[in-house]
C-alpha cells in the first residue's frame, strides 16, 4: 500500500464515508444493487483499499462495478429488464384457434354464455360452446389437417396445442344425441309465434315488423 492510501485510511472522515458505504454494499439483498453502491468510489480508490472495508471483495466485483460507473453514471441506478422469449408466431395461434371454433370441432348451443374477462376489465359474453371430441383427438386431427392442406405450414407443438385448448374452456360432448334437436325445437317455437302474430294482425299495427325481428333472431 502506497503512503497516499495510509494517509487516506487514517482519516476520520474517509473512514466514517468507507463504513457507511460497507454497511450499504453488506445490507444490499442483490448483487446488482452492491455493484451499483460500489461504483460510487471503485473509480476513485484502489481494490486494496477497498479491501480493507468490505472483506472479500473479488477483483471481478472491483472492476464489474468501475465498469459500471463508466457505462451508466456513479451510483446510477439501472432497472433490470425481462426478456421475454417467444417460441410460436402469432399466426400459429390463430390457425389453431379457427380450427377449433370451426363447425367440425365444436357446436353453438342455443342457450347459455360464458363471461370472459379480459385484463383491461372488459367484459365479453360469449355463446356456449361444446367440442365435440376430447383434447387428444382434436390436436391429432388438427396435425393430419395441416399436412394434408397446408404441408409448408409448421404448427405449434403438442404441449402448446395442448395449452390452448385447456386455456379456451369448453364443454366435450359425451353423448351424440340430443344437440340438433335444441335448433328444431327452437325453429318450431318461433313458427309458432309467427303464426300467433299473423293471427293478431287486426289486434296488432307492427305485426310484420314483429315478424322480420323474429326471422333475423
Amino acid at each position: 500500500m502506497s503512503n497516499e492510501e495510509s494517509n487516506i485510511v487514517l482519516d476520520g472522515n474517509f473512514r466514517q464515508v468507507m463504513s457507511g458505504i460497507s454497511e450499504a454494499y453488506t445490507n444490499a439483498e442483490s448483487w446488482q444493487l452492491r455493484r451499483e453502491i460500489l461504483s460510487i468510489i471503485a473509480s476513485k480508490i484502489s481494490l486494496k483499499l477497498m479491501q480493507l472495508f468490505i472483506s472479500g471483495l473479488t477483483g471481478y466485483r472491483f472492476s464489474a462495478a468501475r465498469l459500471h460507473a463508466a457505462k451508466y453514471g456513479v451510483g446510477s441506478r439501472v432497472e433490470p429488464t425481462s426478456k421475454v422469449v417467444q417460441r410460436f408466431d402469432d399466426y400459429q395461434i390463430a390457425h389453431f384457434i379457427d380450427f377449433i371454433v370451426s363447425p367440425h370441432v365444436c357446436t353453438d348451443l342455443p342457450f347459455g354464455e360464458k363471461v370472459l374477462k379480459l385484463s383491461s376489465g372488459v367484459e365479453l359474453f360469449i355463446p356456449n360452446t361444446i367440442r365435440n371430441m376430447g383434447a387428444t383427438r382434436i390436436i391429432d386431427q388438427y396435425f393430419r389437417y395441416c399436412k394434408e392442406m397446408c404441408s409448408d405450414f409448421e404448427p405449434l407443438s403438442k404441449s402448446s396445442l395442448f395449452t390452448i385448448l385447456d386455456t379456451c374452456k369448453a364443454s366435450t360432448r359425451k353423448s351424440l344425441q340430443g344437440i340438433n334437436y335444441f335448433a328444431a325445437e327452437a325453429g318450431e317455437a318461433f313458427d309458432g309465434l309467427r303464426k300467433m302474430i299473423e293471427d293478431k294482425v287486426a289486434l296488432c299495427i307492427d305485426s310484420e315488423r314483429l315478424i322480420e325481428n323474429l326471422k333475423r333472431a
